[in-house]
This record gives C-alpha cells, structure tokens and sequence, in this order.
C-alpha cells in the first residue's frame, strides 16, 4: 500500500514542477546548513570526550584577585604536580605536566620550525587516551629522549618508511627518538600538538624547580568527585606551605583551583592559556540558526502546498466520498513530503561533498563526514523522518479534515483567529531573514570600527621577529644595534611581548602607599616607544643619555597613574618597586599615553614598562618604500647572527588583526546564513505570488479589459506581500536588538546600535521581497485577457 502512495506522490510531484522545484531547492538548502552546522556542532561538544578516564581528570589553574578583579590562569610551574601528589596521596591518583613549546625540528636535511612541540611526563599516554598506531601508551616516553609524532609529522620528515627509531633533533641541540606514532584520524582536544616528547630532558634547567614559573600545564587524576572536593578544600593550606612567604612579601596571593577537564575547552575568561578553545554561545547560535533555515525551508512547504488546497480539496473530496479516511489521507501526504526530503537529503549531501574544502580552508575547520558511519546514517535517517512530518503535518491535516460536501462546493478557505496561517508563516520567515542581516551589518559593522580605532600606537609597517633561538636571545642587543643601521630601517627594539601578545601581571610597591598594585609589565629596552610610535604625554621617554635609565627607570601609563591616585606631572619622579623582581626601587621618568596593548574585547589596564633582558620578540619600524628589499636585509642581518634558524616575521598590523578571527568567521557564517534565509523565504514567496497570479488571472483579465494598467495590476498582486515583510520588520527589529546588543557586551570598545541599521536591513528584505514578487505580478499584468477569459 505504501509502494502505492510513493507512485502516486510521485506522480503529484511531477504533475506540479514549479512547486516541486521551489521545495526541493529549499529543501535542499536547509538540509546542507543543518547537515553542516550539527557536524561542527558535533565536534566542537565532543572535545575531550574520549579519554576513559576523563572524569576523572582536572587540570590546576591558579586564580588571584587583581586590582578587585579575579584573575585566573591557565599554566602553572613545573614543582607543581609532584608536590600535589605528594600533599594528597590518598586523593591524587596520579599526575601529568604538559609543555607547550615551539624550535626548530631537524632530520637529516629536513629541518621546519614546528609550533606544536610539546613535552610531557612520561605518564601522558595513559592519562590521556589518545590512540597510537605504532608504540606502547605505557612506554613511549619512558625515556626522556623519547618523541611520540602525529601520522601527518611522521610522513613530512619520514616519507613512506617507518619511523620508529629513527632520531629527530630540536634546535640543533637536543636530540629525540620516535617512540610512537599516533592513528591517523587523531581525536579532538583542547590539546593541540605535533609532538611530544619526554619533559625530563630539562630536568636541569633552572625553570624546572622554579615556583613562580609560568611554563606547563598540570593535570592531576582523582578518583571522586568526592576525593576532589577534599583536594580542593585543602589547596589554600598547600600552597601556603610552599609559598606563604612570597605571598606576605608581595602583598598578593595566587590560589590553585581545580578544573574539570569536560570544562577546559569552553572556558573563556582564563589568562596565559594557550590551549585550544571554542565558544559555547557560538555553538548554541549556530544550532539556532540551523534550526531556523529549516524551519524556513519547511515552512516553504507548508505554504505551497496549503496555497495548492483549493486544487486538491476535490482530490480530498472525491477521495472520502469513496471511503477513505483520514488516517490514510494523512499518510499519502506524508509519502509525498518523505519522497520530496528524501530527493532533498541526496542533493545536499552532494552540496556538502563540494563545500566541505572550501568551508575547512576559509574557517580553518577540519570537518569530514563520513556517509557510512552509523551515527551519521542515524542523523539522516533521523533528518528524513523529522522533516517530513514536520514538513507535512500541517498540510496534511489541514487537507484531510475537508468535509466532502464542502469541498465539492469549493469552499476551502483556512483562517486561524482571523489571520491567514500561510501569512503568519510568511512573517516568521522574513523575521528570521531580516535578524540575520541585522546582525551581519552589526558584526561587520563592529570589525571595521575595531580595524580602523586608533589604538593608541603606529601598528603600520612594524615587522615581529620571535627570539625563536638561545643565540638570538642571548646576542639580542648586538642584534638590535645591527638592525638600526640597515637602510630602511627606521628603529628597532626588543620586547617580552607586542601589542596583542603576552603582558605578563606583577606586584608593585608604591612610594607612599602601604598596599602592593597590580599592573601589566613589559620589559624593553630604550626604543620601545620610538619603535611603535607612542606618546610620552608626560615627562620623558628612556634615552641612553641617562645611565640609571637601564635599571633604574619605568614608564606608567595613563590608567596606571590614574589608578594610583596622581595626575600625569605628579607621577613624575616618584619611586616604584617591581617586588617580584627587582631590590631596589626604579622612578617614574614619563607617563605614556594609554594605548591598546590586548584585543579591543577588553578595557585598558595599568601598564608598567621598563628596561630589562627578559625579552622575547623583536619589533622593527621600516620604511614604507622597497618593502622587499629591506626585508631581505632583516633577513640577512638574521642569517648572519642564526644561520641554522630561519628568520620568521609578520606585521604587527596583521597579528592584531588576527585578535579577531572568530568575530570574522562569525561575520562570514552570518553573510552567507542572511543571504540563504533571504533565498529560501524569497523561494517561498515567489511560490505563492506565482500561485497568487494563477488564481487571480481571470481578475486580472477582467480589470485589463476595463483599463487597468500593468503598474495598477502589479501593485494589486504586490500590496498584500509587501504588508507581510512590513510587519515581519516590526516584529524582527526588537528581537535583533536585544541579540545585538548582547553580542556588543563582550566588547569593552564597541559601536552604537544606530536605527538606519536596523531601516537598511527592513528595507533590503523590502525590495528584495518586492522584486521576487514583482516578477510574477508583471508576468501576470503583461499576459494577454483574451487566454485568461476564454473559457468564461
């Protein structure tokens, strides 16, 4: 019997091409977005998700209150894990320390600076449950000279051969051998490396047994939670015992917190974490969205087939006349939607297969679908059966409660409470539509004001160079003097961290206050400010002319001073202490114009800069003419002081802009989502205009033989729709509003919710709205009286 109802809604979908068309187009579209969008979904939710004992795992933060404010971070020193072991042996189960690093990785004559280097205890492996293909999880770090590769590093150093055994060495010093290799389709984790390799090795470096090191992450495993409860209620008192007397000397204290591995990826607000991380708000918007372009392509559905109700209410008739009842009249509607998905479901999985590359490379995404896979043929098969009674449940109920007596009379009109449902659908899917372009025009509209904000420095042409060796590092002032007299240079400077990069957080003693401030550090040397074009508003900048500026000058910035209690003159000449670091007290010889120093999302905080050697980055001011030659030169300056490293660089201005990466893909995903919604409901509209026109004609004809113009006539076919994405404005505006607006709190800088935003995104969906029916409603006007009259 249902082989029945397929050839008959088979014959029904033919019979009706235009119709059938709109529907599987829209169909179609939906089921890609939706087809996507829950695959990212999926990824992003399961980060993590597959370690057997993930439960069971936390990671250490610390957490500080700074300024009145918490301050969380995510890396903690390496005398960490033993001692949490040590204090809770009956709770602490076991531990692991994580390094992430970067150098120069070299095999043979194969050498690449690799990002994703890290180091780890020995234990890594049977903590964490990442698949190997090749090694022993128990084993392949048991000797610290020992590296565990992904399939992706082992062909780029090794080819096709086999490399375990085979040695690797790391910044022509010191040397590893592969141990392992791990499966090709390497799960997802807030982990995200290359490498790793024994942590023990560095066993004798000074940072190893340093408390106040910022170097590892630290993960411990607890049984309970229960256990981890106890731990955590004891965390003050332990690291009271190994650093009380650092925290009464700095006036501050820095607490270990416990956090769950399942939280680790979407923890937004943890400073110095260099972990992977994704955006929980964005995962549950994209699901709303996706929910929303089906709903639209549904929706197309509904309004086609219930606009088609006058056509098939003597089908429906005659059909119950005969016997049938509505149980099966329900079903053959049913066969109809779940044929009509079914086409819907193998279009857009051939969408998916050609959009997937594009989608990966422009998001830097790495989703794959792999058709065959039970939870996938579980999602489509779930997709077909939700779509196609959703799809069809209204018309089919609708169509199947006809009375055959009044069908026969013609009498179909649908109302709900007075207003058309078909309408009401129309409304819902412009509101939908306009939402989404509302929030592409505020999005884009927030990046170009966050790209083009005067940040408070000169970020144009001003090359970065990472100090990615211990040459560069331990030569780095004989470097930077080289560099300023190269033509084209205009100054250089070195910097433990750019504008956008690190910014470490100290304790300061004040001259004249009992407490200890809290401010953002940067060590340099005498050219920081020249090189990035800052403003010394106050006083002076470093100059060589003054010896003590070496050690014993600092510069604050505007907020700092501020937050002190001086104004700009005031500061001058007053004593400050870098208690952390420093014996003796420096003094305030100028005060530099606030300037953005991390990502616009935040407000400017206390800045301290001063002369010191812990510097990380180079940063170079050069001419704007013969770019590429004086690159060339930096990079022969380089070779000369590192020939075995290779000399990286990017501009500063391109580094910022890299702040906002995910606010550019959310801008991208919300272009290319507003424009579908806007298809999928003109696709719908242009439906209903053409059946609208088809209904009407003999109308038309009559008012065309009594004069009626073509403008007259199209406006009378247009008026109707055009009240429908008036009132979706109406109600679409507020709704994007509030959604705007909570978007824009993430932001400390951020643009105003102007109302022609919200006009130009009413008024687009207006005339494209008015175009897409206006094509129908001219056809109609244009077509001759004497074809639509001459049955009458």
């Amino acid at each position: 019997m249902f082989t029945n109802y397929i050839k008959t809604s088979w014959r029904s979908l033919l019979k009706h091409r235009l119709f059938t068309v709109i529907n599987l187009l829209g169909l179609a579209l939906g089921l890609t977005v939706t087809i996507l969008i829950l695959t990212y979904v999926h990824a992003e939710l399961t980060r993590d998700n597959f370690h057997a004992n993930g439960g069971q795992i936390y990671r250490v933060i610390r957490q500080a209150e700074v300024n009145a404010n918490e301050y969380r971070i995510g890396i903690t020193s390496a005398p960490f894990g033993p001692a949490l072991k040590n204090d809770f042996p009956a709770s602490i189960t076991d531990f692991v320390r994580v390094m992430p690093d970067e150098g120069l990785v070299a095999h043979e004559q194969r050498a690449f600076m690799e990002k994703k280097f890290f180091l780890a205890d020995k234990n890594f492996f049977e903590i964490f449950s990442f698949p190997l293909a090749k090694g022993d999880p128990a084993t392949v770090l048991a000797n610290p000279n020992s590296v565990v590769l992904t399939a992706e590093m082992a062909k780029k150093y090794f080819g096709e051969t086999d490399p375990l055994g085979k040695t690797l060495t790391l910044d022509n010093r010191d040397e590893f051998m592969v141990t392992g290799v791990l499966a090709e389709n390497q799960l997802r984790s807030h982990l995200d490396f290359d490498f790793v390799a024994g942590l023990e090795v560095y066993r004798d470096r000074d940072w190893y047994n340093d408390w106040w090191g910022n170097t590892l992450f630290t993960y411990v495993r607890i049984s309970s939670r229960e256990d981890a409860r106890q731990v955590e209620a004891g965390l003050a008192a332990f690291i009271d015992k190994y650093l009380g007397e650092d925290f009464k000397r700095n006036g501050a204290r820095v607490d270990p917190k416990l956090q769950p591995l399942a939280e680790i990826y979407f923890q937004k607000d943890i400073r110095y974490d260099p972990a992977l991380h994704g955006d929980k708000n964005a995962v549950y918007l994209f699901c709303a969205i996706a929910a929303f372009i089906l709903m639209l392509a549904c929706i197309n559905y509904m309004n086609l087939t219930t606009a088609r109700a006058g056509r098939r209410a003597r089908e429906i008739g005659v059909r119950k006349a005969l016997g049938a009842h509505r149980a099966k009249l329900v079903l053959q509607f049913f066969a109809e939607s779940l044929l009509l998905t079914a086409s819907a479901i193998l279009l857009a999985l051939a969408g998916i297969e050609l959009l997937l590359p594009y989608l990966n490379s422009t998001f830097g995404l790495e989703l794959s679908i792999a058709l065959t896979h039970p939870a996938v043929l579980a999602l489509l098969l779930t997709l077909l059966l939700v779509v196609s009674a959703l799809a069809s449940s209204y018309p089919a109920l609708l169509l199947s409660s006809f009375k055959p007596v009044t069908v026969l009379k013609s009498q179909t009109g649908v109302r709900v409470q007075g207003i058309s449902v078909r309408k009401a659908l129309v409304v819902f899917q412009f509101c939908v539509a306009i939402a989404l372009i509302i929030g592409t025009l505020v999005i884009g509209r927030q990046l170009d004001y966050m790209r083009n904000k005067q940040l408070g420095f000169d970020e144009v042409h001003v090359v970065l160079a990472p100090m990615n060796n211990r040459e560069m590092r331990n030569r780095q002032e004989d470097f930077v003097a080289r560099v300023r007299a190269t033509p084209g240079v205009i100054s250089a400077s070195a910097m433990s961290g750019e504008p956008g990069g690190f910014h470490d957080t100290m304790s300061f003693g004040i001259e004249g206050s009992e407490r200890n401030w809290r401010m953002r550090t940067v060590f340099t040397d005498h050219d920081y400010v020249r090189t990035l074009g800052m403003k010394i508003i106050a006083g002076r900048d470093f100059s060589r002319a003054f010896g003590t500026d070496a050690e014993q000058a600092i510069l604050l910035n505007e907020t700092a001073v501020k937050m002190l209690g001086w104004s700009n003159e005031q500061a001058l000449g007053k004593t400050i202490r870098n208690i952390m670091l420093d014996t003796t007290r420096s003094q305030v010889v100028g005060v530099i114009g606030d300037y953005h120093f991390s990502s616009l999302k935040d407000a400017i905080e206390p800045l301290a800069v001063a002369i010191r050697p812990w510097r990380a980055t180079f940063a170079f001011k050069i001419e704007s003419r013969d770019l590429q030659k004086t690159l060339a030169a930096l990079e022969q300056q380089w070779k000369d002081f590192s020939p075995a490293f290779p000399f990286e660089f990017s501009f500063l201005d391109e580094s910022l802009d890299q702040l906002y990466r995910h606010e550019q893909r959310e801008s991208t995903l919300f272009r290319l989502f507003g424009f579908l919604a806007i298809f999928i409901a003109c696709l719908g509209l242009f439906g209903l205009a053409a059946f609208a026109a088809e209904q009407r004609g003999r109308e038309i004809g009559i008012r065309k033989v009594l004069g009626a113009s073509i403008a007259s006539v199209t406006g009378l076919l247009s008026r109707e729709f055009v009240k429908l994405v008036l009132l979706a404005n109406v109600i679409a505006w507020p709704v994007a509003y509030f959604a705007m607006n909570k978007w824009l709190e993430n932001f400390a800088y951020r643009v105003s919710l102007d109302w022609w935003l919200f006009a130009l995104a009413g008024g687009l969906a207006l005339v494209i709205a008015l175009l897409t029916v206006s094509t129908q409603a001219i056809r109609a006007a244009l077509a001759n009286p004497v074809e639509t009259l001459r049955y009458e």
